[in-house]
């Protein structure tokens, strides 16, 4: 209980900061633009989409189903699992939010719910700034990875921290579209891998008798 208030204010603090923020970093991000690193971001943000995260997934699970490497088929389905469900969550916050992204110069900046006038804002780009879909996706399909490997798997979010910085280099994001979007992916990732991951370990079980996993998962 303790912790959990503990974290919780620590992730209140940060969003408050991040939107506090938000300002700051766009103009440091405008001032600091170089077109080599700026082609370097739109690689970063091109692989950390939830689509290309399902591709690289697969290619991960068709080769350990091959192998018969059931841990890792086990982990790659839970990574799978919890960046659909975050890529979910933070579409259905976007949608509800209407948040105009940095980046654009047509419509004045704010936040505008369902509707700007008279048009649904279902699928209209512009205004789907919060949360920042690519970095919860990549957050939950990295952190689910971390919270299995405690010791040296957090150093697997170090692509998702990169992709998440692209998004922010190429001005499709406020600081707090990301920075809740990353809480948002690691919280669903540990979710996952607490609450669902057993369940998938004991299915993969049942199709290779494995020895009881190192992380926890009977």
């Amino acid at each position: 209980m303790v912790w959990t208030l503990a974290l919780s204010a620590i992730a209140a603090g940060l969003i408050v900061a991040a939107f506090c923020g938000d300002a700051a970093c766009i103009q440091w991000m405008q001032a600091h633009q170089n077109r080599t690193v700026s082609r370097l971001a739109a690689k970063l943000s091109e692989f950390g989409d939830w689509p290309e995260l399902m591709v690289y997934g697969s290619v991960v699970l068709a080769i350990a189903w091959i192998r018969r490497a059931g841990r890792l088929v086990h982990l790659v389905l839970c990574m799978m699992l919890a960046s659909t469900l975050a890529g979910a969550a933070v579409n259905s916050i976007r949608l509800l939010s209407g948040r105009t992204r940095p980046g654009e110069r047509e419509i004045r900046s704010g936040w505008y719910g369902l509707w700007y006038g008279k048009t649904f804002l279902l699928r209209k780009n512009k205004f789907h700034s919060f949360p920042s879909g690519h970095t919860a996706s990549a957050f939950a399909f990295f952190g689910t990875a971390a919270w299995a490997h405690r010791r040296w798997g957090w150093l697997l979010l170090s692509p998702a921290g990169a992709i998440a910085w692209s998004r922010l280099y190429l001005n499709a994001h406020h600081l707090s579209d990301v920075v809740v979007a990353l809480i948002i992916g690691l919280l669903l990732s540990f979710i996952v891998w607490r609450r669902a991951g057993p369940r998938v370990r004991r299915w993969v079980d049942a199709r290779w008798r494995l020895p009881e996993s190192p992380t926890g998962h009977k």
